[in-house]
């Protein structure tokens, strides 16, 4: 966050570093991305390359051996932002 700037989140994010997997459709190969921040509310998510993700998804932390139905809320491309359904 920038100097001067508020902070616009309901609940405070904690830095991970965690392999995911973004579950897009039976039929279609889970996409590799990287769990950068977790918060309670949801998390920031980031893709090797920019890539066509559907607006609700599945992530899966294999390490954590956690899942989770989130529903995205930015991208910039390469970062993409969601929030936890469940």
């Amino acid at each position: 966050m920038r100097p001067g700037m508020p902070e616009r989140r309901s609940s405070k994010r904690y830095p991970i570093y965690l392999e995911g997997l973004i579950t897009v459709a039976a039929d279609r190969a889970p996409i590799a991305c990287t769990v950068w921040d977790l918060s309670e509310t949801g998390v920031r998510l980031v893709l090797a390359s920019p890539c066509d993700i559907p607006v609700e998804f599945e992530l899966y932390i294999p390490s954590e051996g956690a899942r989770a139905r989130v529903r995205l809320i930015w991208t910039n491309g390469i970062h993409y932002g969601a929030a936890f359904k469940d």
